[in-house]
């Protein structure tokens, strides 16, 4: 990996990794070692969804729930959700959803519930504490009287095959699908978004996550991450013009740090921290046992838990190293700083060896001009608001914080 210098210019601030931790069928109490899901609960234990069974790791203790040894009536667990009460729910592919509080389950499914189907793919919870159910037949809401569902025949869905869902800060929902693009939920009416419609980038994607600011996030099967930037503009990260090194994505999550956790197809776990920094660990650069990424989530701990196709699941950390900086920008000043959007941006060393970009804390790039003298001639055009300025060379990537005022 590249080192990433960030800050003023005095260190580079490399990701490193330390305690992974692979668990299996050789050295655990999984039965099979394709993990699908995952979710961690309040008291940090990890759940984990399997082809043969629901597992849960805490501090070293397991417990594992299958038909044999639990009211589960399906072992094929492809969903995972924790409520406000932290009871955990599951979804599998043949029995629907199960409520599990610790000690009771409850079970919905086509024969006792008005759930669509029994194969369930995403669940998730309003801010209100409905129950919002995806499964390859349509969308479900469950507001503890009445199931209501959206379908194509009943509401102009382009798809049944719902793979994921999130909510903004007033409830509505957004949702993903195979085939049939996104669309939010509205006074109970979708409003939806396809690549023919509004220029999504992809008819399909298996995650939507929400950042700090509410933007919603889609991880894409065909084209990589992508968020709208308003008036249908999307802003999307690629191979063409990211270090993302693939644009087929099965798992995405928003940590509460605000990294991006990625799961590929075929190249293993993709991070882009909250510094826009790309680190990508696969089998050929760590212990990561297999490419093929199911799930991915982060504990209370800061440890990142990885569902792999074939290889178990893997548990690890990112950490940072501190590197005493060997670059001719070593002493690299960016001055003013507060600066004027009326005014000159100057550096205190050479940089015409660099590519220079402007993004926003939104990740939106912006062109900028560099003078004779070297120097960023106007920032006229930048709206006031805290700016990353990176500077892309041949062997490492130098980012410094900036703030433009009026």
């Amino acid at each position: 990996m590249l080192p990433l210098l960030f800050g003023n210019g005095s260190f580079f601030l490399s990701q490193i990794t330390s305690d992974w931790e692979i668990f299996d069928t050789t050295n655990s109490p999984l039965t099979n070692n394709t993990v699908r899901c995952l979710v961690v609960d309040s008291n940090n234990t990890v759940w984990i969804g399997t082809d043969h069974g629901l597992f849960n790791y805490n501090q070293g203790t397991w417990n594992s729930f299958n038909t044999q040894n639990s009211e589960l009536t399906d072992d094929y667990i492809r969903a995972l959700a924790v409520d406000h009460n932290n009871h955990i729910w599951i979804g599998t592919t043949l029995s629907g959803i199960f409520k599990f509080d610790g000690s009771f389950w409850t079970n919905y499914n086509t024969s006792n519930s008005d759930i669509a189907d029994n194969f369930i793919r995403t669940i998730g919870f309003s801010p209100s504490h409905e129950l919002w159910v995806g499964t390859v037949e349509g969308l479900c809401r469950y507001d503890w009287n009445t199931w209501t569902t959206w379908t194509i025949a009943n509401s102009g869905l382009l798809s049944n095959n719902i793979t994921s869902l999130a909510f903004d800060q007033t409830g509505i929902p957004c949702v993903t699908t195979i085939n049939g693009g996104i669309f939010y939920i509205v006074n109970d009416n979708p409003i939806i978004y396809t690549l023919a419609t509004s220029n999504l980038p992809d008819n399909s994607s298996i995650s939507v996550q929400y950042d700090a600011l509410y933007n919603p996030w889609f991880a894409s099967t065909a084209q990589g991450l992508f968020t709208e930037t308003g008036n249908q503009i999307w802003l999307t990260f690629n191979v063409s013009n990211s270090s993302i090194p693939t644009n087929s994505l099965t798992a995405f999550e928003i940590d509460r740090h605000q990294h991006y956790l990625i799961g590929s197809h075929q190249n293993g776990v993709i991070v882009r921290t909250n510094n826009s920094d790309w680190v990508n660990f696969d089998v050929q650069n760590s212990p990561l046992p297999n490419n093929y990424i199911h799930c991915i989530t982060r504990d209370s701990t800061d440890n990142i838990w990885v569902g792999t196709d074939n290889g178990g699941l893997a548990r690890f950390r990112l950490e940072y190293l501190n590197i005493e900086e060997q670059s001719e920008i070593d002493a690299l000043q960016v001055y003013p700083n507060p600066v004027s959007n009326q005014t000159s941006l100057h550096f205190s060393a050479d940089v015409s060896n660099y590519q220079i970009t402007l993004i926003d804390i939104h990740g939106r790039s912006y062109p900028i001009e560099i003078n004779q003298e070297g120097d960023i001639s106007s920032l006229k055009n930048i709206t006031p608001g805290i700016y990353s300025l990176v500077f892309l060379g041949e062997n490492l990537q130098f980012v410094n914080k900036i703030i433009v005022m009026e």
